[in-house]
C-alpha cells in the first residue's frame, strides 16, 4: 500500500467496499456461527457501553452550565470543564463508530464539527453573539451543524473576554451555551435509545436475514464491525497525526483550546484498541501468523503509551517516546494488518480506497 501520493487535506470521505472471501458449505455454517457471535460480543461489550456512556456524559453538560451561569465561582466553573472533558472523551471512544444511529440526521458533524480547517465555527458563532438573537437559542437544532455541538461549547467555555456567568455581559453566551449543551445530551440521549430499543440498531445487527434491508447475513454485521475499526485508525491517522508528521501550518487538534488534544487521542485510541481486543479475529489465525500477533502487540503498546504529538502519557519514560511519523506508521501498518491478515482469516476480508481529498 503506497501513501506517498495521499493528498494534503483532511480527510472528506473514507469508503470502505467488503467483499467476502468464498469458503465451502461446511465452512460457511462454522464461520455464520462464529460471525453472530463475535457482532453480539462487541455490541454488548463496546458499542452499546460507549454510546451509553457518552449520553451519560453529555447529559451533565446542561446541569453544569446552569451552575455556573446562575452562582458563578471557580467551583462550577471547574465542574463544568471536568464535565466538558468527561464528554469529549467519551465522544473519542465512539466518534469512529461511524454507522446506524450516528450517521442518522448528520448527528455526527452536529455534535462534533471536526475537523475545521476553515474556521467555520467560530465564524458563525462570533455572528450568532454579535446578533444576539433570541430565536437561534430557542432553535438551535435547526442551526448550522458547526454551532450545534462540542466545538461550539468549547469556545463559549473558554472565552475569557466574556466568561460564562450571572450577569448582564455574559446573559446571552450563558442562555446559547445551555442550548448547545441541552443540544448535545438531546443527540446523545437519542443515538443511545437508537442502539437499544426494540427493533433498534442492535437488533437489526443480529437479526440478520433476507428482509433485514442491511445485513442479510452475521457476516455482514461482522463486516460492519470491521469497517468501524479501519476507520477509527485511519481517522487518527489522518486527521490527527499526519498533519503533525507534515507540519502543516496552522493545524491544531481537537480541543486544544481546552488542552485535551491528547487525552483525545488517548480516549480514542483506548477505545479502538478495544474493539480489536473484544472483536478478537487474531484467533482466526493459523499458527504460522504469530508474527502478525506480534507485531499488533507492540504497536497496540506503542500507542498506548504515546500522547500523540511526539511526547507518551504519565508513567512511561520519556525515553521512549515514539516520534509522530512513528506513531502514523503504526496506525496505518495495524490497519494494513487488519485488512491483509485478520479479516482474511475471519473470512469477512476488506477492499479500500485511497483517500478522497478535495
Amino acid at each position: 500500500m503506497n501513501f506517498s501520493n495521499w493528498p494534503r487535506c483532511v480527510v472528506c470521505a473514507i469508503l470502505v467496499f467488503t467483499t467476502v472471501v468464498p469458503f465451502g458449505r461446511g465452512a460457511f455454517a462454522k464461520e455464520a456461527e462464529s460471525h453472530f457471535a463475535l457482532v453480539q460480543r462487541t455490541l454488548d461489550k463496546h458499542v452499546v457501553p460507549h454510546f451509553d456512556e457518552l449520553r451519560r456524559t453529555a447529559a451533565q453538560l446542561p446541569i453544569a452550565v446552569d451552575a455556573l451561569c446562575q452562582g458563578g465561582g471557580d467551583g462550577a466553573r471547574e465542574e463544568l470543564s471536568t464535565a466538558f472533558r468527561n464528554a469529549v472523551f467519551a465522544w473519542a471512544g465512539a466518534a469512529y463508530l461511524r454507522f446506524g444511529p450516528l450517521t442518522v440526521g448528520s448527528r455526527r458533524e452536529r455534535l462534533a464539527f471536526w475537523p475545521d480547517p476553515r474556521g467555520i465555527m467560530n465564524r458563525q458563532l462570533r455572528q450568532i453573539l454579535a446578533a444576539g438573537d433570541a430565536s437561534v437559542i430557542d432553535n438551535i437544532s435547526k442551526q448550522s451543524a458547526a454551532v450545534q455541538g462540542l466545538p461550539a461549547l468549547e469556545a463559549l467555555i473558554v472565552d475569557k473576554d466574556v466568561p460564562l456567568g450571572p450577569g448582564e455581559p455574559a446573559a446571552y453566551r450563558c442562555k446559547l451555551a445551555a442550548a448547545v449543551a441541552g443540544n448535545i445530551a438531546s443527540l446523545t440521549a437519542e443515538i443511545d435509545n437508537d442502539w437499544v430499543k426494540p427493533g433498534g440498531w442492535k437488533d437489526k445487527m443480529l437479526r440478520p436475514g433476507s428482509d433485514n434491508e442491511l445485513y442479510k447475513e452475521p457476516r455482514d454485521a461482522a463486516s460492519e464491525l470491521v469497517k468501524a475499526l479501519l476507520t477509527g485508525l485511519q481517522l487518527v491517522a489522518v486527521t490527527e497525526v499526519d498533519p503533525q508528521v507534515k507540519k502543516r501550518r496552522g493545524f491544531q487538534g481537537p480541543y486544544s483550546d481546552s488542552n485535551l488534544s491528547k487525552g483525545y487521542f488517548q480516549a480514542g485510541i483506548t477505545s479502538i484498541d478495544q474493539l480489536y481486543q473484544v472483536m478478537a479475529l487474531e484467533a482466526f489465525l493459523d499458527e504460522d501468523k504469530d508474527w502478525a500477533k506480534n507485531w499488533a502487540g507492540g504497536a497496540w503498546r506503542t500507542l498506548r503509551e504515546s500522547d500523540g504529538q511526539g511526547g507518551v502519557v504519565a508513567g512511561v519514560p520519556k525515553t521512549f517516546a515514539p516520534s509522530v511519523r512513528k506513531v502514523f506508521d503504526m496506525l496505518m501498518g495495524l490497519r494494513k494488518i487488519f485488512v491483509g491478515e485478520l479479516s482474511a482469516a475471519a473470512a469477512v476480508a476488506v477492499g479500500f480506497n485511497e483517500l478522497d481529498g478535495d
